[in-house]
C-alpha cells in the first residue's frame, strides 16, 4: 500500500523527469503534487493553472483522451480540426479543475491497491482522498497505461463513474444536437472557458 503522510513540497516551476517504478508510485507522485499546490492558499490563480497544465501533460494521455471523447465524430473531422479541439479541450480541463479544486485544504491521499487489467500494459490504481475535516473519503480510481518508458492516465473514475466516458457522452450529444459539427463543440468550450477564467466577485474586491 502506498500512503501519503505529511506534505511534499512541489518545485516552484517545471516538472522534473521522474522514472516511476510502477503505476502505484506514478499515481502517488502526481496525487501528492496536485494536492500540495492546490491546498496552498498562497498559490496565485495563474500559477495554479500553470502547474495544473504541467501535471496534466506530465500525467495524462491528453491527445488520446481528446480523441476518445470526440467519439464517432473524430472519424469525419479533419486533422486540423481535431488538433484545434485537443488544444481547447486541454485549456478547458485545466480551467475546470483549477476552479473545482480551488477549495482544497488539508486533504490526504492514499493509493490502496493496484490491479492489473486484461490489457497487459494497463492497471487500475485504486485511491482514496480523505478530507482534512475528517469527513467521508472520496474513492478515485485511475486507469494507467504503460506507454514506452512512462506511465500515462487514460481515465479517472470518481466513486465508480468514469469521467472520460461521461465527457464523451456529453460531447457526442452536443455535437449531434448541433449539426454534427465538431466546430460547434469547440465554440461551446471556448465560451465555457470565459466563464471559468473570469474572476469571481469576491476576487475582484481584493
Amino acid at each position: 500500500m502506498y500512503k501519503r503522510q505529511g506534505t511534499l513540497i512541489a518545485p516552484a516551476s517545471g516538472i522534473a523527469q521522474v522514472s516511476d517504478k510502477d503505476p502505484g508510485a506514478f499515481v502517488t507522485r502526481l496525487g501528492n503534487r496536485t494536492i500540495d499546490f492546490l491546498s496552498d492558499p498562497a498559490t496565485p490563480k495563474n500559477l495554479r493553472e500553470v502547474r495544473l497544465r504541467e501535471l496534466l501533460r506530465d500525467g495524462f494521455a491528453v491527445e488520446r483522451i481528446g480523441r476518445f471523447v470526440l467519439g464517432k465524430h473524430r472519424r469525419t473531422a479533419s486533422k486540423q480540426l481535431i488538433d484545434e479541439f485537443i488544444d481547447v479541450f486541454e485549456d478547458y480541463i485545466v480551467a475546470l479543475y483549477a476552479k473545482q479544486f480551488s477549495h482544497f485544504s488539508g486533504e490526504t491521499f492514499a493509493v490502496q491497491q493496484v490491479i492489473k487489467t486484461r490489457r497487459p500494459q494497463d492497471s487500475m490504481v485504486k485511491t482514496k482522498i480523505v478530507p482534512g475535516s475528517g469527513g467521508e473519503a472520496l474513492r478515485v480510481d485511475f486507469q494507467v497505461r504503460k506507454l514506452g518508458d512512462e506511465f500515462k492516465i487514460l481515465d479517472v473514475r470518481v466513486e465508480g463513474v468514469s469521467m472520460v466516458l461521461a465527457q464523451r457522452d456529453e460531447f457526442s450529444s452536443y455535437i449531434g444536437n448541433n449539426g454534427g459539427k465538431v466546430e460547434s463543440l469547440i465554440a461551446a468550450l471556448r465560451k465555457r472557458l470565459v466563464g471559468l477564467t473570469e474572476p469571481t466577485a469576491s476576487a475582484t474586491k481584493q
